[in-house]
């Protein structure tokens, strides 16, 4: 057989994660087209970067077929133009602003939405060959949101499958664990995210605190942020995020941390550490969590979108939070419903910590399982004879 030519529109980090390089023996093209070059000069021209318009072009792609590929890949994207093409999607696509807004509230301002029923009927055209959801909490709300379009929902859903990100483990073996608890008595937690606070990182010091509080010393925290704020589900602004860094200042003696480490950075910090952490209020999937996996290490998550799909109590610590029945989103709309979500995640750390600071065999028994997990359930090979099996079939 010849040699793939996979196009695609970016090499951020999704589309290293997802497509570039995935398919052994493959070539990989950056193609550009019409609404990335209305990106980098519509600005110019008078265009604002915070407008509606202006955020919907990253989720579109026209190159009038002139990218001479087998297959265009793209993630989070449309193709306007007439070339065979795939996309992988992490909640629901086409990722327009309006569609995020409304999809789960307004059926008319969605269907009314002339740009999006132009959309919603390319991905059950011809050239678009398949869906890739990364996750089965992807493609429930996808499913959800083509409620809106059933003249298209079945060809649409006919063509979609879930395909979770590929991590190749960074461990040889489970008998190559080496946990730093097992040497110095000290239990490691280590957070990983610039979205510090949408993270639940903010309840993991409160809840690390106050277990130091009652006499528990032999932990500490690494953490790997740029403490940003967060507007969307946490609410964060400023001003927490001087009480954060005021609180990183005042415990230095338990609390690691750093701005931005290297990619292979972060990797060698997390195989210094005994537990990961990722409880978040929204999550649209959470590769850190694999990552800490593929190091042996168990995580805590809580029981969000795609965390039951990749974590579990068998191999990590799942906290229970309040969520919609069928895609697993948090409720965070409201003040309240903020209020009680940080409530359950500060309970559920409290309750996690304590119970690995009085158990600390599991670490072990669950990293193992972590690991497997990522052996079994996210090889590289496997993914990608998954990926080139849908590329042959256009």
């Amino acid at each position: 057989m010849s040699p793939l030519k996979i196009g695609h529109a970016a090499r951020q980090y999704p589309e290293v994660r997802n497509i570039i390089g995935c398919v052994e023996g493959a070539s990989y093209h950056l193609c550009r087209d019409y609404f990335s070059l209305l990106r980098r000069f519509g600005p110019m021209l008078g265009g604002s970067p915070s407008s509606d318009r202006f955020f919907d072009h990253q989720f579109q792609f026209r190159d009038f077929g002139l990218n001479r590929v087998d297959c265009l890949h793209l993630f989070n994207g449309i193709n306007y133009s007439n070339s065979p093409w795939v996309t992988t999607y992490e909640t629901l696509i086409p990722r327009f602003r309006h569609v995020l807004k409304n999809h789960a509230s307004d059926t008319e301002q969605v269907r009314s939405c002339r740009k999006t029923l132009r959309a919603v009927s390319l991905l059950a055209s011809e050239p678009c060959k398949a869906l890739i959801a990364l996750s089965d909490s992807a493609r429930q709300i996808q499913g959800r949101f083509l409620e809106h379009f059933p003249e298209f929902k079945g060809t649409i859903e006919a063509k979609t499958v879930v395909l979770h990100p590929p991590q190749k483990p960074l461990v040889d073996t489970s008998e190559d664990l080496a946990f730093p608890h097992e040497n110095n008595g000290r239990v490691t937690f280590m957070l990983v995210g610039h979205h510090f606070f949408r993270k639940g990182g903010m309840e993991v010091i409160d809840a690390l605190a106050e277990i130091r509080q009652k006499g528990s010393k032999s932990l500490r925290l690494i953490i790997v942020s740029r403490l940003q704020p967060d507007s969307y589900a946490s609410s964060s602004n400023e001003e927490d995020v001087k009480r954060v860094r005021s609180l990183i200042d005042k415990n230095g003696d338990w609390i690691e941390h750093h701005e931005v480490l290297t990619p292979d950075g972060v990797l060698e910090k997390m195989r210094t550490c005994d537990v990961g952490l990722l409880p978040s209020y929204a999550e649209t999937y959470g590769y850190s969590v694999l990552e800490f996996q593929a190091c042996g290490r168990p995580v805590i998550t809580t029981d969000i979108r795609a965390f039951p799909e990749v974590n579990s109590n068998e191999r990590g610590w799942l906290i229970p939070v309040n969520k919609r029945e069928i895609w697993g989103e948090a409720y965070f709309r409201s003040d309240r419903d903020r209020e009680a979500l940080s409530a359950s995640i500060r309970n559920g750390l409290l309750n996690a910590f304590e119970d690995i600071l009085a158990n600390t065999d599991q670490i072990r028994r669950k990293g193992e399982r972590a690991l497997d997990h990522i052996l079994s359930g996210h090889s590289p090979e496997r993914f990608g004879q998954s990926l080139e099996a849908l590329y042959r079939r256009i």
